[in-house]
């Protein structure tokens, strides 16, 4: 009996201090909701403290453009630029007040797609002209769509005292090398002749694409937010 009530003794002071501790940890600010925009596009951050020095966050963003023109060429073409981006944070506050220094893993789903509409004008390919009718369908893409590091510094802190808050973020985005693709299907009508060679010089402009783009390792990261803590 007397270890029995050794136990409930040992339970309810544990039970008690915990009490104890949830109490002054209500004391302050722990969870705060923002809502963002920037060149990521439109998001939400959800912050969580851990202590006034460091706190964690999940965020996400993205926005979607659609335009319909020739971009310079002789042909009209549907581009569509889509930004995603997604995932958590880890935020250090060395001054315990509203400057942090932040870094975490983002995935990273922007691209960037042009669909041709060969009705007429010309396609050009590797230095070669073709003209439309020659052209059954033509399309291109860059994109990135992959876990990436992120690394960036900021103002606001959306787990300290309650209240409205203004938030920062300026960063980058270690995206590494884009994934490029470059289409074009050639008319048989045009004769196998030129086919052959149509598919020839699409393959090469397909190496022109991912060399012109290769150096698009990096991804800036600026956005200002509106939230409020809890």
């Amino acid at each position: 009996m007397r270890k029995s009530a050794g136990l409930r003794q040992a339970i309810l002071a544990a039970f008690a201090a915990g009490a104890a501790s949830l109490a002054q940890a209500d004391d302050g600010t722990h969870v705060g909701l923002a809502l963002t925009a920037g060149l990521s596009g439109l998001g939400a951050d959800l912050g969580v403290g851990i202590n006034d020095y460091l706190g964690v966050r999940a965020t996400i963003a993205g926005l979607s453009i659609s335009r319909t023109g020739n971009f310079g060429t002789s042909v009209n073409w549907d581009a569509r630029l889509k930004l995603f981006q997604a995932g958590a944070l880890l935020d250090l506050y060395p001054f315990a007040g509203a400057f942090r220094l932040s870094a975490g893993a983002l995935k990273d789903g922007n691209q960037f797609t042009l669909d041709g509409r060969p009705s007429g004008g010309s396609y050009t390919f590797n230095g070669t002209t073709y003209p439309a009718a020659d052209v059954a369908n033509a399309s291109a893409s860059v994109s990135w769509s992959k876990a990436v590091p992120y690394l960036g510094l900021g103002w606001g802190n959306l787990a300290g005292a309650a209240g409205w808050r203004l938030t920062t973020d300026l960063g980058v985005l270690i995206t590494g090398k884009p994934a490029t693709s470059l289409t074009a299907t050639c008319n048989p009508s045009a004769g196998a002749g030129v086919c052959g060679t149509f598919n020839a010089n699409v393959a090469a402009e397909q190496t022109k694409l991912a060399n012109d783009v290769h150096n698009l390792v990096a991804w800036p990261v600026l956005r200002v937010g509106i939230g409020y803590a809890f």
